[in-house]
Parts: structure tokens; C-alpha cells; sequence
């Protein structure tokens, strides 16, 4: 939906966005959630995420001068602590001048879904700690990782590998390329008071590790594999990375799935359909993986074009018992 963005009422527009997401505000067992999503909602740029009692506004288009506006249209529909505002860097601006306090003073908040809990720091450049669209991803891990050994790439923050964790996986393993994100991996463990071992929180080159993974001849029930759109180059890879990089990936995957594992891929580029991501998946392993399930974000991302959104498949081998419902 495109709309005069020189004409826009932020207070029209958040009412009609929160009243859309009642489920979600009347769920006591979920207080984050993306409050407005611009794209389809009226600012082309701009998206709004609560965590907790705290907000977060992004945006792509220089939306500075409406900011106090928004964030009181925001405020009258509930009691946030601290609203922050963080403009991409495709604006042209540093970060001191894009990134704005408008409310409260807090720079960190927890959020709780589902019975976990999340650790956000709402000053970070990109995304804070915990991507909303993965709700239900996070669901089905919950339900379908017990006594399972767990491979989490791509970890991040770990709030998917936490949710087998906290589903009652037999050992879960992350592996992030960035020495930051493991301490926040850990944080949120304990916050959860989920029991872990530091040797179990790897950081490396994910092109160097699961090769090495496969020669000592390590095995998972469950992988969950979630690249950025864009994965990084890469010295230790034998080939030029493409996107997510998913028909490489699963290559080497697939040698370390046990009998009867599953693979949770996560598609996240637009220029891809569901049905081609699949394709590619099933080509890349060999024809061993088959699609039995399929995710996506809710209802607070609209989109009127199916492949905007989240795409969620999971994988099993061919002979695998696992319903099509995900049990």
C-alpha cells in the first residue's frame, strides 16, 4: 500500500496497526511483537517493534522531523518506558545523528515470548537481539527438539537454538562468526536459568567448522540453519558465495544429519519463491531432504506478497516418520 508520505497521520496509523494485533496484546504470554510494519502499513521504511516496555523505530526514509509525533501516537496506545529511533545508514547520516532517545533512558529491556525470555539492547545498529518474525520458528523448536542433539548456525543471539535448549535437547551447539554475540547467547541462558557449558558456544568460520565437523565424524538430530541474505566471503569456502548460500550449506549439512534428523531453513531474500528455495534444497542434498513443514512470521507482518515474508521450511530425509504436522 503506498500513501503521500507528506500527509501522514502517525496517530491514525498506529491506532489502526494496534488494533490489528490485538491477539497479540491480549496474549499474556507475549509482549513483543512488531507494532507497525510500514511496508504495508502506510510509511514505506518504517517499522515499529515493541519489546516489553520498550519501543524500537526504524526507518529508511528521513523521518526525523515526524519522530516526536510518532513516538506520542505510540505512547497513547501503550505505556512505553523508553522509545528509541534508529535511522539505516543508507541515509547518508552518522550514527550519533540517526540514532535518537525519545523517550526514557533505558538501552537494554527483556521481553518475554512464550514462556522464554529475551535480552534486547535497543541501541545496537541493527536488529537489537531477537527477530520477530521468527515467533512461531521458535514455537516449533520448542516442541520438536526433545532429547535431540542440536546444531544452531548462523546462532546470533541464540534465541532459536535456546528454544530447542529449552524444548529439552539432549545438547545444543552454536556457532556465530562474531565474539560479541556469544556472551548474549549465554545471557539469555541464564536468564532462563537453562543450564549450559561454555564449550558448547563456538565462534569460527562456519566454512572452516563444518568441514572439520564432518571429518571427525559429528552428528545432529536437528540443524537449524539460518544464514543472513547475504553471507559473508569467505577463505576457507571452495567456491564464491551466492545469497544465502543454501545449496553449499546443505551440502554440508546433510553429511551431518543423523537417521530420522530434521534441517529448519530459514529464506529470507526476495528474489527467491518458497517453491524454488525447496527446490533448491532438495537438489543440493542430493535428493536425501524432503519439505514436511512450512513457518512463517504472523500477524504483525501483513504482506500482500507471500514471498515478503518469512519462509520457514523443514527438512527430513526422505523415510523420516515425522508428520507433515510438525509432531
Amino acid at each position: 500500500m503506498e500513501i503521500n508520505t507528506s500527509a501522514i497521520n502517525w496517530q491514525e496509523m498506529i491506532n489502526n496497526a494496534w488494533e490489528r494485533r490485538k491477539p497479540l496484546w491480549q496474549d499474556s504470554n507475549v509482549d513483543c511483537f512488531r507494532v507497525f510494519h510500514g511496508y504495508e502499513e502506510g510509511s514505506r521504511g518504517t517499522v515499529v517493534e515493541k519489546f516489553n516496555d520498550a519501543a524500537v523505530i526504524d526507518y529508511k526514509r528521513d523521518i526525523r522531523d515526524e519522530l516526536p509525533e510518532l513516538a506520542q501516537a505510540l505512547l497513547s496506545v501503550f505505556p512505553f518506558k523508553n522509545i528509541v529511533a534508529r535511522g539505516h545508514q543508507s541515509l547518508g547520516l552518522t550514527l550519533k545523528e540517526r540514532f535518537i532517545i525519545l523517550h526514557g533512558t533505558d538501552t537494554s529491556a527483556i521481553c518475554n515470548e512464550n514462556d522464554l525470555r529475551f535480552m534486547v539492547k535497543l541501541d545496537t545498529p541493527h536488529n537489537p537481539g531477537l527477530y520477530l518474525d521468527a515467533r512461531d520458528s521458535r514455537d516449533w523448536l520448542i516442541k520438536n527438539s526433545a532429547n535431540r542433539r542440536i546444531l544452531n548456525l548462523f546462532a546470533f543471539t541464540g534465541s532459536l537454538g535456546l528454544s530447542s535448549a529449552f524444548g529439552k535437547a539432549a545438547e545444543v551447539i552454536h556457532l556465530d562468526r562474531s565474539k560479541e554475540l556469544l556472551p548474549r547467547i549465554q545471557e539469555n541462558y541464564k536468564i532462563n536459568q537453562v543450564n549450559f557449558e561454555t564449550r558448547n558456544f563456538l565462534r569460527g568460520d562456519i566454512y572452516k567448522h563444518l568441514p572439520r565437523a564432518i571429518k571427525a565424524g559429528k552428528r545432529f538430530d536437528g540443524i537449524i540453519l539460518d544464514p543472513p541474505p547475504k553471507v559473508y566471503q569467505s577463505r576457507y569456502a571452495q567456491h564464491k558465495t551466492n545469497g544465502q548460500d543454501f545449496s553449499a550449506l546443505i551440502k554440508y549439512c546433510t553429511q551431518l544429519l543423523n537417521p530420522g534428523g530434521w534441517i529448519l531453513g530459514m529464506l529470507h531474500r526476495f528474489d527467491c519463491s518458497w517453491d524454488d528455495f525447496e527446490e533448491q534444497v532438495i537438489e543440493a542434498s542430493g535428493h536425501a531432504l524432503l519439505p514436511q513443514h512450512r513457518l512463517t512470521s504472523g500477524i504483525d507482518f501483513p504482506e500482500s506478497l507471500p514471498d515478503k515474508k518469512l519462509r520457514v521450511s523443514i527438512f527430513v530425509e526422505k523415510n523420516d516418520p515425522m508428520k507433515k504436522d510438525g509432531t
